[in-house]
Parts: structure tokens; C-alpha cells; sequence
């Protein structure tokens, strides 16, 4: 087509069919954009309508379960079914869409949709407070998804920011409790402080590769490669960034030594808040962890392969080259330094959380403590495939589908034992471990689904938990970390008593006082709630391959992209 006069001028019609072909590749790109982003789209209506339906309908918080649940079935089924087709970057590259984050985010609607049903059933929160509570919860699922599908600086802060600030709240939601309105503070106070930490990691990151957009990031640390070596103070400064940000993180995932505000959260809290937390926001900062390993260790351990062995992992070392004996600045490895930072946290992890809850008399606190150890485990799986870098072999590939798989079954299992523990607050009003016992033994369907979580949680067979840690093993087993294994599978071992404890006082330990005379009855809903968790578990725990398949593709997507 000639769209110039033999002149050379522009023809009457060019401008109208360029603008035309330009809107309509525009109009096709945004539609594509909408459709990868349209669970948070049903999320953010959610909130909105939560905004306004106490000024358009004063009576509407009688009915606030069963608009949240509305709003978590359509994000869950848009979710599934849209975008199904990942197209890579969004909206300028500020979120990305590929198989890993798809699958996060599944995850995290999914947590959601079981969160709402639980509540609803557990009867907390109030209707006079609902409203206000779910819209804290749909705002914090909102930010998590974004943590998942992050792929800029700002995107990663405001994501973790729209995660973290509804979580003060929903923990300190009892006003009345002195327990919860402490736990709250501290809650806020701490992760402010971290937030600030990790922040300030990724300034010292943007300002050193000169970029905010993970992918130019990743390009600019290979392009530097090992001539980065040879400037001591830069590269001391991006170690330092790089366990800025892992500590942030670890905050989130509740890793030693930035564990301290877990069990007095977790106590203060209401169960269902502490089921909310323990699961969804530790898979968005898992997600992002695993996102910003692969983005920025992948380079740096290309660029390591060329260091001599017996350079020091420290800041500061004194320089036997001079007489004086002064201090200087010493190369670093960042991604190795990385990758041993987190193996050696995980295995701290691990066995402190399972130490610690032997002697606890609070079951919020144990699960607590229960969380701290799981936290562990994933870790060690993330560690383990920063050993693995930057070479995205098989091994990595494992690494990372089980740490993911693992997620997916600590999502089923973590949710339903504290669900159990929401409704023997109901039945008996207390949620100390030795006025629960015998709370089991008039309710066979309550002990059943109570054993399975507690079961799958250590690890026994054939449920999911003992796949989940089967596989997870076998990895790091395949990559050479057998220090990892036989330290998860000695803690795996130490878990298994306290876990036995719980199921002992409920089955097998007489009831003490009028407790039972008194206890309230479980609803044939609740019974079903908790027997479908754990029907689940035994499901996955024979048949696990088609979900870690999923798992795989997810790491294969996430490794193409690093």
C-alpha cells in the first residue's frame, strides 16, 4: 500500500490508518495485560464494594461472609481459568506473567477462598467487625499476589508494604484483648523496622546496577561479570544489600533470628489470623524470595566461577601484603555467600522452632514454633538451589518444583490443623493444650482430621506432609547437601513427639473438671471443612505427581526467565 503522493508528501489517509493499527495492537496488548491481571481485578472490586457498602447499606455487615465468599470464588476461578497462556512482562514490566507466579497466586486465591470458609464457620469475625476484617484480608491477598508476580523494585516494595500493613491490623482486630492489642504493637514496631531494612538493601541494589527493573538488573550484573571482583567496596556494598533483603524476607518467613515475633503474634491472635498468616504470607514471601534468588544470585555465580577458592566471605580482613597489618577491604561472593547464609539459617530454623515447642502449654504457640520449623524447611530447599547456581540444571530444577510443592502442601496442612485448633476454642473456650484433654474423644471426626494434620505435618506416610519432605530430601539428596538432609531429617524426628503430645491429650488423656460437660458440639459444616482438608492430604500423599509436575513447570518457567 502507498501511503506517500508521487511527491512524497503524506497521503490524506496515512495518519488516520497508522493511528488506527497502532490503537488497535495497543487495545489488543492492554486486553491480553487485563486478562493476566483479572483475579486482582475481582480482588480490588471486592474491596471497593467492602468501601462503600457501609455507606449505601448500614445493615450490610450481616451479610459479609457471603460477599468476601463470592469475591474468592470468582478470583480462584479467574484465576484458573484466565490467562492461561502466561505472555511474560505486564504493564510496562512492572509485573511479569509466567507459570510460577500463575501458580502463586493460585495458591494464595486458594488460601483465601479455604480462609473464608473457615471463618465463616468458625464464627470469628463478628458481623459487626466482618467488613471491616475482610477487607483487610482481600487487601492483604491483593499485595501478596503482586509479591508473586513482581518484576520491579517499586512493584516488590509495594506489594510486601500492601502485605504487611493489613496483617498489623487483622492481628490486633479483639480491641477489648490486651493479649492481642500487645501482640499487634510488636507485630507493627518490628515490621516496620525490617521493612526498612529490606528497603534500604534494595536502594544499595538499584544504586549499584543502575536499574530497578529485576530483568535489567540481572543483565547489568552479568554484563559487569567478574570485573566486579576488582572493586572491593561496590561489591562489599551489594553483599550487603543482597542479606538486607534476605533478612526483610526472613522476617516474613519467620527465619532465626528473625523469628522473636512469631510465638507472641500467634498468641495474641485470633487462630483464624494466625491460620492467615502462617500460610499465605509466607508463600508471597517465599514466591518473592525464590524470584529474587534466581534474578540476581544466577549472574553472580556465573561470575564467581572465575574467583580464586581462598578468597574470605568477609567485610573486613587485614591485608598480610603490608607491614602495617591494615585493615582493607576484601573481595566477597555474593551469591555463594547467599546461598550459605540461608542453609545455615534454615538449619538454625529448623532446629529451633521444633526445640522450642516441647515445652510450650499454649497450642497457638507451639503451631508457632511448628511454623518456624516448616519456615525452615522451605529455606533449606532455597539454599540449596542457590548451591545450584548458576548452571539451571536438573538439580536446581528439582530443587525448586519441591520447594514449591512442599508450599503447596504446607498450604493444606498448616490451614487445617489451625482450623481445629479455631473450633476447640469453640468447643471447650480455651486453647491450652492440657485443659484440651480427651476434647477428641466424643468427636471421632474432629480426632481423625486432627491426627491427619499432626501426622502429615512430622512427615509420616502416606500422607502429602511425608511426600513434601520426600521429595524436598531427595533433592538436596541428588545436589550433594547431605549436611541438609540429615539435619532435616533429624529435626523431622525431634517434631514428631510434640506433635504425638497433641494427639495423646485429645485421645488418650482423661478429660479434666466440667470442661466437657460443657463443650459445645462441632456442626456438621466444620466436620466436613476439616475432613475435606484432610482427605486432601491422603490424596496428595498417593497421588502427587500430576501437582508436582505443575511445580515443575512452574521452576522450569521461573529459570527461563533467570
Amino acid at each position: 500500500m502507498h501511503f506517500r503522493e508521487k511527491s512524497g508528501s503524506i497521503s490524506p489517509g496515512f495518519m488516520e490508518r497508522l493511528l488506527a493499527e497502532k490503537w488497535s495492537t495497543s487495545s489488543g496488548e492492554l486486553l491480553r495485560w487485563l486478562e493476566a491481571v483479572a483475579p486482582e481485578i475481582a480482588l480490588t472490586g471486592t474491596i471497593v464494594f467492602f468501601l462503600i457498602s457501609r455507606m449505601l447499606f448500614p445493615r450490610f455487615r450481616y451479610g459479609a461472609h457471603i460477599w468476601a465468599m463470592a469475591g474468592a470464588f470468582l478470583a480462584v476461578a479467574l484465576a484458573l481459568g484466565a490467562g492461561l497462556r502466561p505472555v511474560g512482562e505486564i504493564f510496562s514490566g512492572v509485573l511479569v506473567h509466567d507459570e510460577f507466579g500463575r501458580l502463586f497466586r493460585i495458591f494464595l486465591l486458594c488460601a483465601l477462598v479455604l480462609f473464608v470458609v473457615f471463618t465463616s464457620l468458625s464464627r470469628i469475625p463478628p458481623p459487626v467487625v466482618a467488613t471491616e476484617f475482610y477487607l483487610l484480608v482481600f487487601g492483604a491477598t491483593l499485595g501478596m499476589c503482586f509479591m508473586a508476580t513482581a518484576n520491579h523494585l517499586v512493584m516488590v516494595m509495594l506489594g510486601a508494604e500492601m502485605a504487611s500493613l493489613p496483617g498489623y491490623a487483622l492481628v490486633g482486630i479483639k480491641k477489648q484483648d490486651r493479649l492481642a492489642t500487645e501482640a499487634a504493637l510488636k507485630y507493627a514496631i518490628f515490621g516496620a523496622a525490617t521493612s526498612g531494612i529490606m528497603f534500604f538493601g534494595l536502594s544499595l541494589l538499584a544504586a549499584l546496577t543502575g536499574a530497578v527493573h529485576l530483568p535489567t538488573m540481572t543483565a547489568r550484573l552479568a554484563s559487569m561479570g567478574n570485573e566486579l571482583f576488582n572493586r572491593p567496596a561496590e561489591l562489599s556494598a551489594l553483599t550487603l544489600g543482597l542479606i538486607f533483603v534476605v533478612a526483610g524476607l526472613g522476617f516474613k518467613l519467620s527465619l532465626v533470628p528473625f523469628h522473636f515475633w512469631t510465638p507472641d503474634v500467634f498468641e495474641g491472635a485470633t487462630a483464624e489470623v494466625g491460620g492467615f498468616l502462617s500460610v499465605a504470607s509466607k508463600l508471597a514471601a517465599l514466591a518473592l524470595l525464590t524470584r529474587l534468588l534466581v534474578a540476581w544470585g544466577a549472574p553472580l555465580a556465573q561470575a564467581e566461577v572465575g574467583v580464586a577458592s581462598d578468597v574470605s566471605l568477609c567485610l573486613l580482613a587485614t591485608d598480610p601484603s603490608t607491614s602495617q597489618g591494615s585493615p582493607t577491604f576484601v573481595p566477597l561472593r555474593p551469591a555463594n555467600t547467599m546461598g550459605n547464609l540461608l542453609g545455615l539459617v534454615a538449619a538454625l530454623t529448623c532446629t529451633f522452632g521444633n526445640l522450642a515447642a516441647y515445652g510450650q502449654t499454649n497450642l497457638k504457640r507451639l503451631l508457632a514454633y511448628s511454623t518456624i520449623a516448616h519456615a525452615g524447611y522451605l529455606a533449606m530447599g532455597i539454599g540449596a538451589a542457590a548451591g545450584t547456581l548458576p548452571s539451571f540444571s536438573g538439580e536446581c530444577r528439582q530443587l525448586l518444583a519441591s520447594v514449591i510443592f512442599y508450599a503447596s502442601v504446607y498450604l493444606l496442612m498448616n490451614l487445617g490443623i489451625f482450623a481445629t485448633t479455631a473450633f476447640l476454642r469453640n468447643k471447650f473456650g480455651t486453647e491450652e493444650i492440657d485443659a484440651l484433654a480427651g476434647g477428641g474423644r466424643d468427636d471421632p471426626a474432629l480426632l481423625v482430621a486432627a491426627t491427619v494434620f499432626l501426622f502429615s505435618l512430622t512427615g509420616l506416610p502416606p500422607l502429602a506432609g511425608f511426600m513434601a519432605k520426600f521429595v524436598l530430601f531427595a533433592a538436596m539428596a541428588r545436589a550433594g547437601f547431605w549436611s541438609l538432609v540429615l539435619i532435616g531429617v533429624v529435626n523431622t524426628v525431634f517434631s514428631l513427639f510434640y506433635y504425638l503430645r497433641i494427639v495423646r491429650v485429645l485421645a488418650i488423656d482423661e478429660p479434666r473438671g466440667m470442661l466437657g460437660s460443657v463443650a459445645d458440639s462441632l456442626s456438621w459444616a466444620q466436620r466436613a471443612f476439616l475432613l475435606g482438608l484432610a482427605a486432601a492430604l491422603v490424596i496428595l500423599g498417593i497421588w502427587w505427581g500430576g501437582l508436582f509436575a505443575v511445580c515443575e513447570r512452574a521452576a522450569t518457567s521461573l529459570l527461563a526467565l533467570g
